[in-house]
C-alpha cells in the first residue's frame, strides 16, 4: 500500500516526513511545509492509514503503519530523512526510527510519549459518528451539530477538515471511523521496548496536556538516549494549532 502525501520543496534537499495525529490529514502542515522548503528542506506530508485521501484498511498498528510510510520512502527512492509527528503520528514516527534507526536523521515528536495509555474512546470520535452527514445539505448544519457534543471550537474546526462531498453532493466523512473505533486499543499502546535510536530526538510538550508526564521520562530516555524536551507554554495538546508562532519556531531550528 502506497500513501497519499503532499510534496514541499526540491527532491535533492533533506527529506523531512511530516505525520499527521488521529483524524488529520497532510493538510494539517501545508503552512509549515511550505515555509521549511523555502528554507532548503524537502518536505513530505503524509496521509496516515485510513485518513486523508490514503487506502482504508481493517488493521491499524503501529508496526504497519511505520512500513507504510518506508514503504512511502523506498518507492520515492529517499534513503534516509528525518521526522515530525503529532500524537499518532508521533508514535509512528518514533516506531520507524527504532525500527529503522540507521535511516532516520532527526526524529521531533509533538505531545506524545511511547508509554502505554489507557484512553477511553475520544468525545470527538463520538461526536463524529453521532453527526449523519447524510442527511445535511449545508456543511454549517454539521458544524451546529458537532457543537451540540464538542465546546471546544478548535477541535470543532479541526474536525471538519475530514467532511467531503461526493459529485452528487452528499457529505461524508473521509476518515475511516469504523475501523479506527476498532482498532483503538492499539492507538494506546506502548511502542515495543529493548530498540534504541542514537540521534538527535526533541520532544515538544503542551504545558496543559498531560501527555508527556514526568513519569514518562524514564521510557524516553531509555529509547531515545539523546532526547530533549521543550515545553510551550499555555498550550494544550494541538499545539501548532493553540501557539503556532512558538511551534514554528521550534520546529525550525530543530530541522534547520
Amino acid at each position: 500500500m502506497i500513501l497519499q502525501y503532499k510534496e514541499y520543496g526540491l527532491p535533492k534537499d533533506p527529506t523531512v516526513f511530516f505525520l499527521h495525529g488521529l483524524l488529520g490529514s497532510s493538510s494539517n502542515w501545508n503552512t509549515l511545509c511550505k515555509k521549511l522548503s523555502r528554507g532548503g528542506l524537502h518536505c513530505i506530508a503524509v496521509d496516515l492509514r485510513n485518513h486523508g485521501l490514503s487506502p482504508h484498511r481493517d488493521k491499524m498498528t503501529y508496526p504497519l503503519m511505520a512500513e507504510d510510510v518506508t514503504a512511502l520512502a523506498d518507492s520515492l527512492g529517499i534513503e534516509v530523512f528525518s521526522l515530525v509527528g503529532h500524537s499518532l503520528g508521533g508514535k509512528v514516527a518514533m516506531e520507524i526510527a527504532l525500527e529503522a534507526p540507521n535511516r532516520v536523521d532527526k526524529l521531533l515528536v509533538i505531545d506524545i510519549a511511547p508509554v502505554a495509555y489507557e484512553w477511553a474512546l475520544p468525545d470527538y470520535i463520538t461526536a463524529l459518528k453521532k453527526v449523519d452527514v447524510s442527511k445535511v445539505e449545508k456543511r454549517s448544519n454539521v458544524e451546529f451539530q458537532l457543537k451540540q457534543y464538542l465546546q471546544d471550537e478548535v477541535v470543532v474546526s479541526f474536525l471538519l477538515t475530514n467532511l467531503r462531498k461526493t459529485s452528487d453532493g452528499d457529505f461524508y466523512w473521509r476518515v475511516n471511523l469504523d475501523s479506527i473505533i476498532e482498532n483503538f486499543t492499539n492507538v494506546g499502546e506502548a511502542l515495543q521496548a529493548a530498540r534504541v535510536f542514537d540521534g538527535a530526538v526533541l520532544f515538544i510538550k503542551g504545558s496543559d496536556s498531560d501527555f508527556i508526564k514526568n513519569s514518562y521520562l524514564m521510557s524516553m530516555k531509555e529509547l531515545f538516549p539523546s532526547y530533549k524536551v521543550s515545553v510551550v507554554e499555555g498550550s494544550g495538546h494541538w499545539v501548532s494549532y493553540e501557539k503556532p508562532e512558538e511551534f514554528t519556531r521550534l520546529v525550525t531550528d530543530f530541522l534547520l
